[in-house]
């Protein structure tokens, strides 16, 4: 984690956990460390780490119950709605803007698309 970072912690985890989910290291069904154990293997206060945890819900990554430990549901049958595709369409575009304006060339972002959908596996 980044403490320097504009970045809030909870959204680093979040972003952690996501590549994880993305890379496979964590699979559909595994269960997630309790937020007590999360808070203790990544340093973060218990407030944070149940806040990624419910993001994670939101975006239905995890399942949970209350009082019972979260596991990871097939992220592939979790569709993205309006909400979720506005976003990544804003923070896609923010990014883009920033690369356009260092000199990014059009066939340069389709190898960076490439490499990434290879890495994760994208279909």
């Amino acid at each position: 984690m980044h403490t320097n970072s504009a970045v809030p912690l909870y959204k680093q985890l979040v972003q952690q956990l996501i590549v994880a989910i993305a890379q496979g290291s964590i699979k559909h069904g595994e269960t997630m460390p309790s937020i007590r154990d999360m808070a203790k293997q990544t340093e973060l206060n218990l407030h944070t780490v149940h806040k990624s945890y419910k993001e994670l819900q939101l975006k239905g990554l995890i399942t949970r119950k209350a009082n019972s430990k979260a596991f990871i549901i097939n992220h592939h049958l979790a569709p993205l709605n309006d909400s979720d595709l506005q976003q990544i369409s804003i923070e896609l575009e923010q990014v883009l803007v920033g690369a356009y304006v260092l000199g990014l060339r059009k066939n340069q972002l389709q190898q960076i698309i490439n490499n990434i959908s290879q890495k994760y596996s994208f279909s």
